[in-house]
């Protein structure tokens, strides 16, 4: 087998298309968009502009407005998630992509390539490795978060349902996209909640993003051939989340919102209550925490790469060396392993941690792995 694709959402997909069209025999291994369908909220939407959240085949043809225009969907801004997870899984009938329902459990080095082993014990061998996970084994939860119990605080990855917290008191930490949605959500359940952040103010992104949208998908096209210092620049510059305006009115005036504070000390009090201290020196008692605190890369999470393989990775200089080192094919210091998605968003820039980037790591990895073969065979 030519490539071995780990991980079945939108970048997944997309590569196996684009493989596939290459003439290059690949498995997709991974269950099929399953962070878009089982590991969020499906009664919400998605904050990017419809017109920018396209997979990618080689020709341009199964995108989200042929998708929309086929199944009489209406394509406007805020798309709704279930309709994105059934675009995912047209698009792949309609591009031809196989997949194969197996996780990978680890893989190691051959002599022609790599061996891989699946959670149920099966074997595949491959020339080329794509890792295209996404976002899953990178949940960050804050220090002082940590030493409560798992039943009192949860991260908002994999928070699919709020019905549990109906009649109970959550505070939310955070203050970006994912933080006001559960907050909206929360209240929607009849949860007693409350937003606390760091921030002194909420930034509310414009009314669709397709100004932003489409500097990202610019961006995906210029990051990497941008001089040190203008890369540099870009990654110290600190980055300014916002919230999508259409959850604004799902909050405001329903929720409790208190900014510009800090959890100092968190327990848990005798009558199982979270005890939060509060930089302000004003504390609270709620029934649990959900930690909105976004995602830290970091390639020693992996687990399926094995410590020995992961030593021999060259990794970004510090503070980002949770990121794989890449060239311009995405491929790392490994010959034949390659990275697509957020492992790639530092080498390769931001658009890498949206579905903005998926066909600029399409149309640099296959074609590189495709240029292989051939050159092989000669």
């Amino acid at each position: 087998m030519d490539l071995a694709i780990i991980g079945a959402g939108p970048y997944g997909i997309s590569l196996a298309a684009h493989a596939r069209a290459a003439g290059l025999s690949y498995a997709l291994l991974g269950l099929p968009m399953h962070f878009w369908k089982e590991q969020m909220p499906q009664n919400m939407f998605i904050r990017t502009n419809p017109l920018y959240i396209s997979l990618s085949d080689s020709e341009d043809k199964w995108t989200i407005e042929r998708y929309c225009r086929e199944n009489g969907i209406p394509l406007a801004s805020p798309f709704p998630r279930p309709a994105f997870v059934d675009y995912g899984f047209w698009f792949a009938r309609h591009a031809g992509v196989e997949f194969t329902s197996e996780l990978a459990a680890a893989f190691s080095q051959a002599p022609n390539g790599w061996v891989i082993t699946t959670q149920s014990g099966g074997c595949l061998t491959a020339s080329r490795i794509v890792i295209a996970t996404g976002l899953q084994h990178f949940s960050y939860i804050p220090d002082v978060l940590r030493s409560l119990p798992s039943n009192r605080v949860t991260h908002t990855f994999g928070q699919t349902g709020f019905d549990q917290f109906r009649g109970r008191s959550v505070a939310i930490v955070g203050s970006g996209q994912s933080a006001w949605e559960a907050a909206a959500l929360l209240h929607r359940a009849g949860s007693d909640a409350e937003l606390l952040f760091r921030r002194e103010e909420v930034r509310f992104a414009g009314e669709d993003n397709a100004a932003s949208g489409l500097r990202l998908i610019e961006s995906a096209e210029q990051f990497y051939r941008q001089s040190i210092e203008e890369k540099t620049e870009r990654w110290n510059t600190p980055r300014q989340g916002s919230v999508a305006l259409f959850l604004k009115p799902y909050v405001e005036g329903k929720v409790k919102v208190t900014g510009s504070v800090e959890i100092v000390r968190a327990d848990v009090h005798e009558d199982s209550k979270v005890h939060l201290i509060l930089s302000n020196g004003e504390t609270r008692l709620v029934d649990h925490v959900i930690s909105a605190t976004g995602y830290r890369m970091n390639l020693n999470l992996l687990p399926f790469l094995a410590p020995e393989l992961r030593s021999t990775i060259h990794r970004e200089p510090q503070p980002f060396q949770g990121y794989p080192l890449l060239n311009e094919h995405f491929e790392c210091s490994v010959p034949g392993l390659y990275f697509a998605g957020p492992l790639a968003s530092h080498t390769h820039g931001p658009a890498f941690g949206f579905i903005a980037g998926l066909r600029q790591a399409c149309r640099s990895i296959i074609p590189h792995a495709a240029g292989l073969k051939n050159a092989l065979r000669v």
